[in-house]
């Protein structure tokens, strides 16, 4: 990658996180951010696997389901 593709795209990748969080969630205001942001996207057609927002919602998604795993676990079924 030569100088300038390299600065347009820490130039695009900033512009895109003050949009949308793309990195990991680190508070309880991060993550609802990201997860109303999700919703958006979802409610965009980014639900389909060949909407130009779907890699975008995955992305998004995993970093939502990391935070989740440690701040909001799921609790054990009982019978």
């Amino acid at each position: 990658m030569q100088a300038t593709e390299l600065s347009d795209v820490i130039r695009h990748y900033q512009a895109i996180c003050n949009a949308v969080p793309l990195y990991p969630i680190h508070s309880e205001a991060e993550y609802d951010r990201a997860v109303s942001i999700l919703n958006e996207l979802l409610d965009a057609g980014g639900a389909d696997e060949n909407n130009p927002l779907a890699r975008l919602v995955e992305t998004l998604g995993l970093f939502i389901h990391e935070y989740e795993k440690v701040h909001h676990p799921l609790k054990e079924a009982t019978h």
